[in-house]
């Protein structure tokens, strides 16, 4: 391989796993060409949206380059996109020669993650705090804590079969709404629209609808704006799927 296309090898699937690891567009866009600007390659063009990134350059040796790649469903992991972007600072510092990065960034994902029960030990952790936010009672906070046991395992298990994040959200509120019921039915909880409100929290796509502002605000308006639907959209999924459960068993909506 030529030099110019182990760069832009590395830049477009750093760009990738950055999209991938809830970086906003601009940050990865940035990454990519200061990578390249960093190894002198000239008349640097990306195309990039959410879901695929086009990236073409030209070596001081006028040899021209493209890469197409497309990104990955996102998936929040904010260690693994710290790593990235010292990766991308320490490229773009050495400029270590082209052929060494695809190691690079292979040693760059090489990241140990917590364990079940620490990541079972945060939800647990950030779902009571919430329900003493809402004032909830320690009848609510056990059985919202069941229902995050639950949908975290639900969670992942749809994730990683890479079905839509709408049906994602539907179908996991539409189970907590049905359980919240049924602990006020057997007495387990004191209030049902306080156990909803709080598991919902662990849908709401709170970092895809930062970015997608963000992609408004620094000029990225077309896929700031398909972004900011898509967000719509999973929210009113999450509705949908607890107003399902209420209507189904017999509750009442309480607004």
């Amino acid at each position: 391989m030529k030099n110019i296309e182990y760069i832009l090898d590395f830049a477009v699937n750093l760009g990738c796993k950055m999209l991938s690891v809830g970086a906003n567009l601009e940050r990865a866009n940035d990454t990519m060409y200061r990578i390249c600007y960093s190894y002198h390659l000239s008349d640097v063009s990306i195309f990039s949206l959410s879901s695929i990134i086009i990236i073409s350059a030209k070596s001081a040796d006028n040899e021209t380059g493209t890469r197409q790649i497309n990104v990955p469903p996102s998936d929040n992991h904010l260690e693994k996109l710290n790593q990235f972007n010292s990766l991308s600072r320490k490229v773009c510092a050495e400029t270590p020669p082209p052929e060494t990065l695809a190691g690079l960034l292979a040693q760059a994902e090489q990241i140990k993650d917590y364990s079940l029960g620490a990541i079972l030990l945060g939800y647990f952790i950030a779902m009571s705090s919430l329900t003493i936010m809402n004032n909830g009672t320690l009848k609510d906070m056990l059985c919202i804590n069941i229902n995050t046991f639950i949908l975290y395992f639900l969670i992942d298990y749809m994730d990683k079969r890479h079905l839509n994040r709408i049906v994602v959200n539907t179908v996991c509120m539409w189970i907590a709404g049905t359980l919240a019921l049924f602990y006020i039915k057997l007495d387990l909880g004191d209030n049902a629209f306080i156990i909803m409100i709080v598991n919902a929290m662990m849908t709401i796509p709170g970092t895809d609808l930062v970015n997608a502002v963000r992609n408004v605000l620094c000029g990225n308006e077309m896929n700031g704006i398909l972004e900011f639907l898509k967000v719509v959209l999973e929210s009113i999924a999450i509705v949908l799927g607890l107003v399902l459960s209420i209507y189904m068993f017999g509750g009442k909506i309480p607004w």
